[in-house]
């Protein structure tokens, strides 16, 4: 895993709404850039800093290698002197609670900072934006994280295992429809395949037990999750389209609950064990679960599995 810091004031706002960096393939006179042939070295896993406006105000996780791809029409006027045609990194961004500022830190930073195309100036600790995207030292990659999770954001660990995990689970989502193809029933075989798309049958018996969220207390339906107690990957055809084996979550709690961050015990309370996951909670302001109803026997024994994954 390598780090990046990527200057990108002009389009910040474009590259972290769209989830991706871009650069032009070379510089308006032709001339070779570096810090523009440093995406073609990105790897998926990578961490990347975004920098703007004298801050870091969102990390993110590399999902695939550059490809070739026109200028993104929503730079409008931004970088008009670019070519058309340049280097395109897919990065699955998420925003800091505080963005933090190098330059508070700068005594820490300067003496692991690159001699040859830093990110910031050497000597004032200002953002070079003649460097687009820099590759860090590991130490200086892992104090930043130090840093973000120290002042800016608490979960920053919750943050990159999650964001890692969802790259994964693209991977695993196309595995599972290709096993599904193997299964003798047309019926049986649709019916697993809207479940395992978050849609229609499991959905509906999961709603028909869970009428909220079980952290958040909310009820809207169209903004809860379904999400397995007992992974997917881990359940026989029954158990994949179990309403028992359910929970209708929020979304930021669904990211937690399905990666066994957190889960709930026998009477229904939240629970944890890394302290990670208990800063991220009280980062969002939440102390514990609403008791809605008791879990059935079903769900507890689902739920069981569940607690017996819980992350240390």
């Amino acid at each position: 895993m390598a780090h990046w810091w990527v200057n990108h004031k002009q389009t910040v706002r474009q590259e972290t709404d769209g989830g991706y960096v871009w650069s032009p393939k070379a510089n308006a006179n032709g001339a070779h850039n570096v810090s523009y042939d440093n995406l073609t070295r990105c790897q998926r896993g990578d961490v990347v800093f975004s920098y703007a406006y004298g801050r870091i105000g969102s990390i993110g996780l590399v999902e695939a290698a550059a490809i070739t791809a026109p200028k993104p029409p929503e730079f409008g006027a931004a970088g008009d002197n670019w070519s058309q045609e340049g280097w395109l990194v897919r990065v699955n961004w998420q925003p800091l609670r505080q963005p933090l500022v190098p330059q508070t830190f700068f005594e820490l930073l300067q003496p692991l900072l690159p001699e040859r195309h830093s990110p910031i100036s050497t000597n004032t600790g200002r953002g070079n934006q003649g460097v687009y995207l820099a590759e860090l030292s590991d130490a200086l990659g892992l104090l930043l994280l130090k840093l973000i999770e120290d002042h800016a954001d608490p979960a920053v660990r919750v943050h990159l295992v999650v964001l890692a995990e969802e790259g994964e689970a693209a991977s695993s989502l196309l595995a599972d429809m290709q096993q599904l193809q193997a299964v003798p029933s047309t019926t049986e075989r649709d019916a697993l395949t809207k479940a395992r798309l978050g849609q229609g049958l499991f959905r509906h018996r999961v709603a028909e037990l869970e009428p909220a969220c079980r952290v958040t207390g909310l009820m809207r339906q169209e903004f809860l999750v379904a999400s397995h107690i007992k992974p997917w990957r881990d359940c026989d055809n029954r158990e994949r389209l179990s309403g028992a084996n359910g929970l209708l979550l929020s979304p930021h709690i669904d990211k937690l609950f399905d990666r066994h961050w957190i889960s709930f015990d026998s009477d229904g309370q939240l629970i944890w064990q890394h302290e990670a996951a208990g800063e991220a909670l009280r980062c969002w302001g939440i102390e514990g679960a609403n008791l809605i109803q008791p879990f059935s026997r079903e769900q507890e024994h689902f739920l069981g599995v569940h607690r017996r994954c819980l992350r240390t």
